[in-house]
């Protein structure tokens, strides 16, 4: 199990019983968790589950087996966990397999959770709906790769390092300027219906206006003369002129 975040929040871990699809993938079951800075993986995985593309992609680095599974919980910190199961392992009944680039990783469904009694849901990146669980799955893949979840912070990996890790390519973009011809980003808006894309907001507060800086949202086209974007922190969908958009994003990256 790789080891959470370094922080104060109370948490647990259990064994996930949620499937991991129900159907296709889709951008609403993506939200990125407050205590975690991820976006970039929360927003290229709405991205993906947006189009149909995408979904094919997530759907094939993806696979379940099943199996009589321990979970070794030894590497998690002490009194990181509010109510820490016995002994160091959980068992469960299956597994997944995760492709990544470099190779694929193999996680349980045991996942941190928050530290309800009952009703508890994933901790980390999650369906907001407690309906489907392959968003969490993929990200503790990555936080194995990453060697724990406090690394997806600290190892600095960027929107593209991670687009590669995921999708296993790097990505198509451009770099957004003052002069970037309003033609060009409403072209990519147009494309992200059927081509994955996300957006890179600036990271200067005092330079983005309409958004949250330095962080990452889905594209999913245009509605009206606006710019449909999915804030996967939020679990919401906002819009914003192609205008606004060139002023407060510094890059659009989609899959080639």
């Amino acid at each position: 199990m790789p080891p959470p975040t370094n922080d104060h929040d109370n948490k647990d871990v259990h064994v996930v019983t949620l499937p991991l699809f129900r159907s296709a993938p889709a951008f609403t079951q993506v939200k990125q968790a407050p205590g975690i800075a991820n976006c970039p993986v929360a927003a290229i995985l709405a991205a993906l589950a947006f189009t149909a593309v995408g979904q094919k992609t997530i759907q094939r680095m993806l696979s379940q087996t099943t199996a009589s599974v321990s979970t070794d919980l030894s590497g998690i910190p002490a009194d990181t966990l509010s109510n820490p199961p016995p002994g160091n392992t959980l068992s469960s009944s299956r597994y997944f397999t995760v492709a990544l680039d470099g190779g694929s990783i193999d996680v349980s469904d045991v996942l941190y959770t928050d530290d309800h009694d009952r009703g508890w849901s994933p901790f980390y990146l999650r369906d907001p709906g407690n309906q489907t669980m392959w968003g969490a799955v993929i990200e503790k893949a990555l936080a194995v790769k990453l060697k724990s979840y406090e690394n997806f912070d600290a190892s600095d990996t960027n929107a593209n390092e991670f687009w590669k890790i995921i999708t296993r390519a790097d990505p198509g973009g451009f770099e957004i300027k003052n002069d970037t011809p309003l033609g060009t980003i409403s072209e990519a808006v147009k494309a992200s219906t059927r081509v994955p894309t996300i957006g890179a907001s600036k990271p200067n507060g005092t330079d983005v206006k309409f958004v949250s800086e330095f962080h990452g949202f889905a594209i999913l086209g245009f509605k009206d003369a606006s710019i449909q974007l999915y804030d996967p922190a939020k679990a919401e969908k906002l819009q914003i002129t192609p205008a606004n958009f060139r002023h407060d994003f510094q890059a659009i990256l989609f899959l080639k």
